[in-house]
């Protein structure tokens, strides 16, 4: 099963890596990712890790929660590269798969598998496009 972590991004702060190993609460008074963003709230919405990618549902927030500029209506599966907005916070979901060190314990390390979303933007950000029409 893939493995999936967060950047995130609240205003005000420095960016952060946090694992999503399992059920994970977001909010600003929860049992899981704390949030430093007044318009979130208190408990904002659940991600879970699932075999299809990574289950997003919102908690009946107050001021919704946002994937790629679409507003989450209902429970919906994410992968590398999306964008997740709950109040001025971002959540980029990031996806990569354990591997196994020396003793045979399995490790996840954000920085040698990097998502494919992160690949994508990568090679698009270092081609050059031209518009011949407009030359």
């Amino acid at each position: 099963m893939p493995v999936f972590w967060l950047q995130v991004s609240e205003p005000g702060h420095p960016s952060r890596v946090v694992p999503v190993e399992s059920r994970l609460e977001v909010g600003r008074d929860c049992d899981g990712l704390l949030l430093n963003d007044p318009t979130v709230s208190r408990r904002h919405l659940w991600l879970e890790p699932a075999p299809d990618g990574l289950i997003l549902v919102d908690m009946g927030s107050a001021n919704g929660t946002w994937v790629d500029d679409g507003k989450v209506e209902q429970p919906v599966a994410l992968r590398a590269g999306a964008v997740v907005r709950l109040g001025e916070t971002e959540l980029v979901v990031h996806e990569g798969h354990e591997t196994l060190n020396v003793e045979g314990e399995a490790v996840i390390d954000p920085t040698e598998r990097p998502s494919e979303g992160l690949r994508d933007l990568g090679r698009a950000a270092s081609r050059t496009y031209v518009n011949k029409d407009k030359l």
